[in-house]
């Protein structure tokens, strides 16, 4: 339940129908997303593949291509880049392009083995920011004809919601941070709970959304501090909108990311933004002007920070409409789905695109 999983169902759902009939191919299984593209009528095929290296889904998968017929096969992620790009070329798919979500600095030596190996299968490959791109040109050793970047984008107007802002808060009432991501190191939350710990003399709340490995380690962590009463972890949620309509402040701390589509919902919703001074995140941010940038892993000035917008509340206000301002100029989920067709239309039209 992740970002690449939530921009393919947003692409799904604003192509445009009468130019391109779509279906999606899912490794594992279907889950929670894939359930809301079956409300949507899109045809999903389920591959069942099982944990570690399968012959068996690789044949599977060229005879579900077979099949199908594709003029254009899309993966993401990096099991169905290497399944995906070996069964399609086997398959005889003509064109194929993948997109790349992340800069991935925790990937190790194998795998950036294999990457740089299907990334030949490709005829093109999408960086979700300047920052991937100059990663996967870097590590990956892509061709830069290849690479097309195709920021990620949202619906702005699903995740909207009218705020009265940190202004309509009293000084004795509570304020509440919130930040959504995985459970993992590059996130950075271990760095948001220390941050709450500072303003231990605040009536403040922290709401995490998420789930994965660091989750047991994390409420480890809030034990230390004593801080069960001020930092709650609220697992995957579904529906974002709601999530965000619940917080004041968003704060994303990662100590690396290949753009933040999390900054993208909580601006649309109309929230003061608190982010990590790292690559991807500088390409949607400006800071002091749609929102604060702080060092990565500096848990003292990201406390210092959320300090800040309390006294300054007209201010964070500002950030907040700067930043929805800029999403809905330049990150829609429509703008993006229509650089998306351009790039079919010119493969299937045997154009490069890249050149």
């Amino acid at each position: 339940m992740g970002g690449a999983e939530r921009l393919i169902i947003d692409l799904v759902s604003n192509f445009n129908q009468d130019l391109f009939e779509i279906k999606v191919i899912c490794l594992k299984r279907f889950g929670t997303w894939g359930l809301e593209l079956k409300n949507k009528g899109v045809p999903l095929i389920l591959l069942g593949q099982k944990r570690g290296i399968s012959f068996f889904s690789l044949i599977k998968l060229i005879s579900i291509l077979k099949k199908e017929k594709p003029d254009i096969a899309h993966t993401h992620l990096f099991g169905a880049d290497v399944y995906g790009s070996l069964a399609a070329r086997l398959a005889g798919v003509k064109y194929l392009v993948s997109t790349e979500h992340n800069l991935n600095y925790n990937e190790g030596f194998i795998k950036n083995i294999v990457k740089i190996f299907v990334g030949k299968l490709f005829n093109n490959i999408i960086a979700v920011s300047d920052a991937v791109k100059n990663h996967i040109i870097k590590v990956n050793y892509i061709k830069i004809k290849k690479i097309l970047v195709i920021y990620n984008g949202v619906d702005v107007n699903k995740f909207y919601q009218f705020h009265d802002g940190l202004n309509s808060i009293k000084n004795n009432q509570k304020i509440i941070i919130g930040s959504i991501g995985r459970l993992t190191k590059q996130k950075g939350f271990e760095y948001l709970i220390e941050a709450v710990a500072k303003l231990s003399g605040r009536n403040i709340e922290c709401l995490i959304a998420g789930d994965g490995e660091l989750k047991t380690q994390l409420q480890e962590k809030v034990k230390k501090f004593n801080l069960e009463n001020k930092i709650k972890f609220l697992g995957w949620q579904k529906d974002i909108k709601s999530f965000l309509a619940k917080i004041d402040i968003f704060i994303l701390p990662s100590l690396w990311e290949g753009f933040g589509i999390a900054i993208l919902e909580a601006g649309s919703a109309g929230l003061p933004v608190i982010a990590s001074n790292v690559d991807g995140i500088k390409e949607i941010i400006e800071d002091n002007k749609d929102g604060l940038l702080i060092k990565p892993a500096d848990s003292a000035e990201l406390a210092k920070k959320i300090e800040y917008l309390f006294g300054h509340r007209e201010f964070g206000a500002e950030l907040a409409a700067s930043l929805r301002t800029k999403i809905k100029n330049n990150f829609t989920i429509e703008k993006i789905a229509a650089e998306y067709e351009k790039l079919y239309l010119n493969l299937y039209n045997h154009e490069n695109f890249a050149d």
